[in-house]
This record gives C-alpha cells, structure tokens and sequence, in this order.
C-alpha cells in the first residue's frame, strides 16, 4: 500500500474554515465553494489562494448554471474572478470589457454582463441570488460573500450509489450521493453499517487507514497492530462490527456521574470535562465561568468576535476564543508585531506598491530597488559581505562555509579545530540575514590580535630604551659642558633633556594604552 502520510499535510493545506462554508459542488474536475464572509476582493483572493485555489470563473453556460445552485437560498453579493486590468479599455471585439480573470487571461467564450457599457476604471465584479448578471462595483467593498474554485484532480467515484453515504470534503462542505466526483482526501460514512473510507489518488481506503492520517479513521485511538492498523475504544466503551467506532458498554461509569457537560471514562471511574469556554468548578463536575474570549449570553458561553474591533491592518479571522491576522496579496506578517503587515517578495522582481494615484510614489521591500514600477532584488554577494561562500535570495542573503570550517557571527568563517571551538557545526550551515554589506564586521581572528598586539608592544619597548639610551647620552654631554662653563650647550641639552623626558611619559602612556585596548579586543 502506498506511504499515506503525506496526504495529511496536503489536507491541512486544503482545509477551510467550514463555519463559512454555505455550499460547495463538483463537476468537470472542478470543486466550487460559497464561503459567507464579508471581505474585500483581495482579501477574498488571498483566502481562495491560500487553500491552494483562486476565485471562481465563468467561462460556460454549464458552470454558471452551477453557480445559480450554489447561490440557491443565500442572500446579499458574492465576489467572482474577474478584474478590471490597468490601462486596458475594451475595443469593439474585448467581450470582457478590458477585464481580466484571476487566472491571467481574457478568455470569454461566455459572458452574462448586467450593462454592456464600458466603466474603464479599476473595478472588481459580483454577482447576487436575485441577478446571477456580472455586476461591477469597487474592489475595497467589503461584500458578503465570494466564491473559491479548486483543481479536482485524483477524485473518486461514488462510495456507493444504493446506500445512503455523507462526505466531508477537504473543501470544507458537506455533500451526500448527488456528489458524483468525490475530492481526492474526502472522509465518507457509508450507512448504515457507518463504515469509514478516505479518498486517495481515485480510490477508496477503508478505515482503519494509516494511523498517521486523521487517527486512521478511528473514533477514539489509533493503534499500530502487527503489519496493519487498527482501532481501540476508551474504558467504558466497546468497539462496533464496522471496526472503527465505538459505544458505550451497559456498565458506563459515566452513566451516574453527574458531570454538568462531558464524562470520559477512565479505568472503573470517570473523569468530568467542560465545553470550550468553560471551566471545571471546585466540586469535579459542574462548569463556571467564561475564559478569555468569550461572554455569557442566554446562560450559554459564546465566542467574542475580537476581527468586529478591526485589530489587524489588513485581514482578521476568527477563531475560538481569539483571532488571527492574514495579509494581502504580496505581504507578510511583520515579526514585531503580529497585527500588522510588511512587503514581501519570494522572487527577484516583483511589481512595486504604487499609489494608484500616481504611478511615481512606489514602495519595495527591504533588500529591493525600485526600476520602473517594479521592484528588483540587491544582489548582496557582489559586495563581499561573506567571509566565504555566499548565496543571494530574495531580499537578502545567506552565507556559508566550505568543509572544515563553521561560521560564527552569521557572516564570519573560522576553522573547526581551532582551540576552544568544541563544535561539529557542518559546513554546510547558513545564516539568512537582510542587513546591509556596509554593516560588515571586521574579521579578525583572535589568534590574529595576539600577534598583533605582541608586535606593537614589542616595537613601543624598543622605543621606550632608545630613549633611555638618548637620555642618558646626553645628561653625560651636560655634565661635561657645565664643567666647561658652556652656558649655551648647557641650556640647549637641558631643553633636550626636558622634551625627551615627556615624550618618555607620552610613550608610557600610549603602551597602557594601546595594552587595555588589545585587552578590550581579545576577551570582548
């Protein structure tokens, strides 16, 4: 059997928030989901792109025929795929008006416009229950709704088309037996036995699965058992004929418990447990109290809507108890503070931020030059900031060592051996880093600032005994031209005396000096 272990990752990545999730259907190879949430058009673009999709497209009479199914008993605007592209006003022939699909191109071999008069301003497009027509509006309108398209590839055909099945889809919607193209990583229960399948590369896997992927499809725990898998129940609970649920037995500790929410079994006795939001109260079985993120309405603890306060810069989800911050199209969280959103480029050109406004005011991100309204990455390498090796990013860079060296102070490279490294840091380590290359520090190994400092020292003492030697000369000369009674000679040298005799203190003071100084170096 196929390794299953990465079909985990790919379902997470998948996955949506089915809190807003209305509807969702798949036909063609294709999977579209209405999601009620009130975004704008980029932020709605981001949410379709992050789950691996974009927003929906129209491009027949059949699929917009599924659109009026989806829309069926929802109500308000819902955002599709179709924006106005700069500067491209339609001629008599540009059925999409000098629009654009998300997707990138103008293909139109099906329209459904409300006006047939061309806006040519920045405008994104909406359709409603009542008019299905393409409706055009701005793009910063926080509407009610949009619509995400998702590549159906490796789907599966139906569980079963005599009994009753359910689905839970990696789309984030429920669907029944009219579902005739299955997602790839789609859960199915086929009644009424309730025995579990999961849906990989067009085939059905019947639980118990890998135990790695959703706990193989058992109710409570997954177990590895010989070269298979299989399913175990929590004490007070047995295992069902389908192999993966489980039911209470008649002697249920929890039966008289008396817990307020929840009871687990645990070996003959039992343990009691509240429901998100609430607290287990001094007595082991009732539930106080709110925590943080939540109120008391109606005597029932209800999450806080903390987006309703617009925390965030650009995007807000909530979440249970709290929220998250998302970020536009061509930005990222900034690392100091989670609210708000910085530029970024994963490519070495990139368009710039410019004010529509003005084509002149633009903005890139750090490690970026602007050119012409795009932004172009700095080639860091070229300026030598590595000690050896260095390998440019976007946006920055990373440097590294060769074979029997490390890198110490993310840009420095000092062999392995040296004594006192005791490490065993590969060679191949690097350090990413955006700073700038006039930032670099200097390198110098400590080896190297004994042997300087050993040189200056030794050349300051030959100094210091020349003019001992100097000194004593002439306080010979002085003493031989008083007995002379040469007033002249003897005022000359007493000056000489004087000036070499500071500049024997000048000297001493610069060897302490320049000896604290290399001290500061060595052990800093």
């Amino acid at each position: 059997m196929r390794n299953i272990i990465g079909m985990a990752l790919a379902l997470v990545v998948l996955r949506v928030r089915g809190e807003n999730i209305n509807d969702g259907f798949c036909t063609d190879g294709k999977c579209y989901v209405v999601h009620i949430e009130s975004k704008s058009f980029d932020a709605a673009v981001a949410v379709c792109q992050e789950k691996g999709g974009h927003l929906m497209t129209i491009r027949s009479q059949k699929v917009s025929d599924v659109l009026g199914g989806l829309l069926n008993g929802a109500s308000g605007n819902f955002w599709l795929g179709l924006k106005y592209a700069d500067n491209q006003c339609p001629n008599s022939n540009d059925e999409l008006k000098g629009f654009k699909w998300v997707t990138g191109d103008n293909t139109a071999h099906y329209v459904n416009w409300k006006s047939d008069l061309a806006a040519c301003s920045p405008l994104c497009v909406s359709v409603s229950p009542k008019v299905l027509k393409w409706t055009e509006r701005p793009c910063n309108d926080r509407i009610e709704g949009y619509l995400c398209e998702y590549d159906n590839t490796g789907y599966c055909p139906p569980l079963s088309a005599d009994a009753p099945v359910s689905y839970q889809t990696p789309f984030g919607f429920k669907a029944n037996e009219e579902l005739k193209e299955i997602p790839q990583y789609t859960n199915g229960t086929l009644q009424p036995l309730r025995t579990k399948h999961f849906c990989f590369d067009g085939s059905w896997l019947q639980a118990p699965w890998n135990c790695e992927v959703f706990n193989g499809g058992c109710d409570y725990k997954c177990v590895r058992k010989g070269q298979g898998n299989a399913c175990i129940c929590q004490p007070g609970f047995e295992l069902d004929n389908n192999g993966v649920t489980c039911s209470k037995k008649d002697d249920d500790p929890c039966a008289f418990a008396g817990c307020e929410h929840n009871c687990t079994p645990v070996d003959n006795a039992f343990a009691c447990t509240c429901r998100p939001g609430f607290q287990l109260g001094a007595d082991g079985k009732s539930c106080e109290d709110c925590k943080p993120g939540f109120n008391i309405e109606n005597g029932v603890c209800v999450d806080d809507d903390e987006c309703e306060s617009a925390p965030c810069e650009h995007d807000c989800i909530n979440t249970e108890g709290s929220y998250h911050c998302l970020c536009f199209e061509g930005f990222i969280q900034s690392e100091e503070d989670m609210h708000k959103c910085k530029m970024h480029c994963d490519k070495e050109r990139c368009p710039a931020d410019c004010d529509p406004n003005n084509n002149a005011q633009c903005n890139c991100p750090d490690g970026f030059l602007l050119e012409e309204q795009f932004c172009v990455d700095i080639d860091e390498c070229d300026s030598g900031f590595c000690d050896q090796a260095c390998q440019n990013t976007p946006g920055g860079f990373k440097c590294s060592c060769n074979e029997g060296y490390m890198i110490i102070d993310e840009f420095q490279c000092i062999r392995e051996d040296v004594e006192g490294s005791g490490s065993s840091t590969p060679f191949d380590i690097f350090v990413p880093t955006s700073r700038s290359p006039t930032d670099k520090p200097i390198s110098i190994s400590a080896g190297s600032l004994l042997g300087i400092m050993v040189c200056i020292v030794v050349c300051i003492l030959l100094l210091v005994c020349l003019a001992h030697c100097i000194m004593r000369r002439l306080s010979k000369m002085h003493n031989y031209d008083v007995d002379k009674g040469h007033n002249e000679i003897y005022d000359f040298q007493q000056q000489s005396y004087d000036s070499l005799k500071t500049n024997s203190l000048v000297v001493s003071a610069f060897v302490i000096t320049h000896h604290r100084k290399m001290q500061y170096y060595l052990y800093t």
